[in-house]
């Protein structure tokens, strides 16, 4: 999906990386302190928290069995997400719930139609939340949905003897579907076409939605939008062609987003949401990377920029703790955290300068940190990754394993991992549909 074009971006980048070697990127994004606006220098804010990394650790050879098995789901593993603590969402041919605690699938969905483009995941107070699009003039039949629930942009024919839903429009554009606690569908919104029907025609680049499943957070290209599932509205909250201006930055653009929500809340009127994306400070043309905080009616609008630090698109949020990995081209092996007020409470060195430009990855609840990189130098490579796993606020290493070192299989794709914090379990992931490996570790 169109989200998904920094992680295409990142492909290339290994790619070159392994064909060309040691690719240099030390330099730093422009930072940005305008009238009223503080710059976040995790530098400056975090000095005295930091702890030094014990690169001295050696890895752990004496492996256990594996509890994750692959084998348990249907066809090639394309995916694995989180689904709250010690609970995975497995996309191969269909969708499966996996609790990792007893070892078991507890529920499952399939979409009939070809070619559907998974995006995130979420795990909401009483099921869960996908986002997705269908590929152009996708046409077939799914799973129907309880009469009056389907956004108002369906497009679609349902037949009531046999429960199916026909779809019979082009149904490109942003989807969230939302499960029960079984990965049951209750629910599917065409967002992408509530959008146009409000007038609003332009592409989507990702979207969030609140614990209680009540309000989604959309990024477009020139918006951000809030839509109320309940009163089938949307509010806009930043619009680049009405010039949004927060404390000395304008023409702001959100690119990922995400719901906050606050301890012991069950209403999304507490929750808040946080941002990042680019915008032009006054009396410059140039872009700069901020993330930002602003409420879902569209008050309290708090844009920050970073002095010293590669900001990046990325956003991995805890209950709370947001986490804003660096820009894979210039990670120096850094991981800065701020609460959810957008207040930065510290930065996590990790191991080595370049720990972060082959990815970095969050557990499921927050506790460790993983990355997986390949040598600089394209004679050190055998073919595998090396994956390490930190401790999250200390970023000591508590883990390292050399991956696909003995099989070729590995060989030239790119590698996610997967952290459950409860069985302290890895899962590593490399390659897509017919080329992907995956191996389970326990640490």
């Amino acid at each position: 999906m169109k989200s998904n074009i920094k992680l295409k971006i990142y492909r290339l980048y290994l790619i070159g990386l392994i064909c060309l070697g040691c690719l240099a990127g030390c330099g730093k994004n422009d930072s940005f302190e305008g009238p009223g606006l503080k710059s976040a220098d995790p530098a400056e804010d975090t000095e005295e928290q930091r702890k030094d990394t014990d690169s001295s650790v050696p890895p752990q050879e004496d492996i256990s069995g594996s509890l994750f098995d692959s084998s348990k789901f249907v066809g090639e593993i394309t995916s694995v997400k989180y689904a709250g603590p010690g609970r995975l969402l497995v996309c191969a041919d269909h969708l499966s719930l996996y609790d990792a605690q007893t070892d078991q699938i507890v529920g499952e969905y399939r979409f009939s139609e070809e070619g559907v483009q998974l995006g995130d995941f979420y795990a909401l107070s009483d099921g869960y939340a996908l986002f997705g699009e269908f590929s152009e003039n996708t046409a077939g039949s799914a799973e129907a949905v309880p009469e009056g629930e389907s956004g108002s942009a369906e497009y679609a024919a349902q037949d009531f003897a046999t429960g199916m839903v026909e779809v019979t429009g082009n149904e490109e554009g942003l989807r969230c579907w939302i499960f029960d606690r079984q990965l049951g569908l209750q629910r599917s919104i065409d967002l992408h076409g509530l959008l146009r029907e409000q007038g609003y025609d332009e592409n989507e680049m990702s979207a969030a939605i609140s614990k209680d499943g009540t309000q989604i957070a959309i990024c477009g290209i020139r918006r951000l939008y809030v839509y109320d599932v309940e009163k089938n509205t949307f509010r806009v909250l930043l619009d680049v062609d009405s010039g949004t201006e927060s404390k000395g930055l304008r023409y702001i653009s959100a690119s990922k987003v995400r719901f906050t929500g606050r301890e012991g809340s069950s209403s999304s009127d507490a929750e808040g949401l946080i941002f990042t994306g680019i915008a032009i400070p006054e009396g410059r043309s140039d872009s700069v990377p901020i993330y930002g905080t602003v409420n879902p009616d569209g008050s309290g609008l708090n844009c920050r920029t970073v002095s010293g630090y590669a900001l990046s698109d990325e956003i991995i949020a805890y209950e709370n703790e947001i986490w804003f990995p660096e820009d894979f081209q210039y990670a120096a092996g850094r991981l800065m955290v701020t609460d959810r007020t957008g207040q930065v409470i510290r930065t996590v060195d990790l191991e080595g300068e370049d720990t972060g430009k082959d990815g970095i990855f969050g557990s499921d609840t927050g506790k460790y940190i993983a990355t997986a990189g390949i040598p600089g130098d394209i004679n050190e490579w055998d073919g595998g990754w090396r994956v390490r796993i930190y401790d999250a606020e200390s970023g000591k290493i508590v883990w390292e394993q050399s991956v696909g070192t003995d099989t070729s299989a590995y060989s030239g794709l790119s590698c996610r991992v997967r952290i459950l914090d409860g069985p302290r379990e890895c899962i590593v992931i490399c390659g897509r549909d017919e080329n992907t490996v995956t191996s389970s570790w326990s640490f």
